[in-house]
């Protein structure tokens, strides 16, 4: 039985569950009852309730009648708007971000994340890899100066990433992001914008290309 903090039983087992969603240690399509999370964490069912509640509203659970909880399952057209959905929200925050009077240091954070991930990249620490290949797009948000924005990443991005681990999609594409990352950020440090919101719609389309074949292949 899992040991939780009681001050803060809610919060606690919703970052543990969705966790558990994000990186596939709970499948998609898993069921998720009252009674087997009770087991687990060893709590009343109010707090799970809660817990629940959250995951639903960031669209990682969905209720069912006379079925219960089932972690959601994403299909070739889930992924599609995903990804176009995202590609318009980082084009915008792209867009805020270059002109902001931060501009500069958008560039010099990206730089920074760039060698963090080449270095991850190179040394096969594919976690933390993802990490950076993570931190590469919210940098963006993080420079845009808009709250709204940067909330409607967050659940977007979140869907993305079990997308991503249900699909094993960064097997053997971690190189080709990594440079198309790269290609971004010159564009940047070279001082050309529109090349650099170009570079990064293409980055998004390749990645949804490589997630359609992915999921026509399972």
């Amino acid at each position: 039985m899992e040991q939780i903090n009681k001050q803060t039983l809610s919060e606690q087992i919703y970052q543990v569950l969705r966790g558990d969603i994000l990186s596939q240690a709970i499948p998609c399509g898993s069921k998720l009852t009252l009674r087997m999370l009770r087991d687990r964490f060893g709590v009343s069912h109010t707090p799970i309730r809660e817990a629940l509640t959250r995951l639903a509203e960031d669209e990682l659970v969905s209720y069912y009648s006379n079925v219960g909880v089932r972690v959601i399952s994403l299909t070739a057209d889930d992924a599609r708007e995903l990804f176009e959905l995202t590609g318009d929200l980082d084009g915008l925050a792209l867009r805020h971000a270059c002109a902001s009077p931060q501009r500069a240091a958008l560039v010099a954070a990206l730089g920074d994340v760039m060698r963090a991930s080449a270095a991850a990249l190179a040394r096969g620490d594919a976690a933390d890899w993802n990490r950076w290949s993570d931190r590469f797009h919210l940098t963006l948000y993080q420079y845009a100066g808009n709250r709204r924005l940067t909330a409607a990443s967050e659940r977007l991005l979140a869907q993305l990433t079990l997308l991503i681990n249900a699909y094993r999609l960064h097997d053997g594409s971690a190189a080709l992001i990594e440079r198309e990352h790269r290609a971004v950020c010159d564009a940047l440090e070279a001082g050309d914008d529109d090349r650099a919101g170009q570079l990064l719609r293409l980055h998004l389309d390749n990645d949804l290309r490589r997630t359609q074949t992915a999921i026509a292949a399972r």
